[in-house]
């Protein structure tokens, strides 16, 4: 019986030879309990640290490098501010300069028609016809609005009986005929005040005083006329309206000229 078993099994083992079996690689066997991506991941986490001990510092370079060129761009708009502020203050230092050795005149011209062509306006406070550097427009309307009239107007005349009434119009076309206007005793006071408000806001706004009335003349005769005792609405002020502020020019000497 064991004889035809042994041969039954001789003769299979002759028609289905055995499959040999290589290892797959020649690694010691490891531990069943831990998987084999432990020694795979063991393998790629020492590689990766050897590249990462290559890569770090110049990682580390390019990030400071990134850090620098993004702060350029702050820095560089700073400057550039810097550098504007800077030139916006020399160039406002030079104009003034050039202006204060440059002077100014304040003169319109020899009739109305040409200081209006001029760009002048008549200034009520100054009696006379000022370009836009030698006059306060604000001081213009505040002054024309301070009177004692109703309407805040001043009361102007062509004789001193108050007889013949002027308007503001025909007050600033007294140059054509060469003739003068008479007002008040009040009128001359304010005037004096707004010329001082005037020569004050100067420098503020850079407006050029005329020579007209920038002198030591002037302000001494402002200071005649507030020691005076006439009464507010005395007729006292005889004056003339002026095209040339360069200069005085007064036609004759009037008891109250201003």
């Amino acid at each position: 019986m064991f004889g035809r078993e042994s041969k039954i099994l001789k003769t299979q083992s002759e028609s289905h030879p055995m499959v040999e079996y290589k290892p797959v690689s020649d690694r010691p066997s490891i531990d069943i309990g831990f998987p084999l991506a432990r020694d795979s991941e063991a393998d790629i986490s020492t590689e990766n640290g050897a590249n990462d001990t290559y890569l770090a510092p110049e990682c580390s370079r390019t990030r400071r490098r990134c850090e620098s060129f993004a702060r350029a761009p702050i820095k560089q708009t700073f400057l550039l501010l810097l550098a504007g502020i800077g030139l916006m203050n020399i160039g406002y230092q030079v104009y003034w300069l050039f202006r204060s050795l440059k002077p100014i005149s304040c003169n319109c011209g020899e009739t109305v028609s040409e200081a209006i062509a001029n760009g002048c306006r008549y200034d009520s406070f100054a009696a006379a016809w000022l370009p836009p550097a030698c006059r306060n427009d604000e001081l213009i309307d505040r002054f024309e609005r301070a009177g004692p009239n109703p309407d805040g107007s001043w009361q102007y005349y062509g004789d001193r009986n108050k007889t013949q009434v002027l308007s503001l119009e025909e007050v600033s076309m007294l140059p054509e005929t060469g003739g003068h206007f008479f007002t008040t005793h009040q009128w001359h006071l304010v005037h004096c005040a707004y010329y001082w408000k005037k020569m004050f806001l100067a420098k503020e706004y850079g407006t050029i005083i005329e020579h007209r009335y920038d002198n030591i003349a002037h302000l001494e005769h402002c200071e005649m006329m507030f020691l005076k005792r006439d009464l507010l609405d005395t007729i006292v002020t005889e004056a003339g309206v002026a095209l040339h502020s360069d200069v005085i020019v007064t036609a004759k000497k009037h008891k109250d000229d201003h």
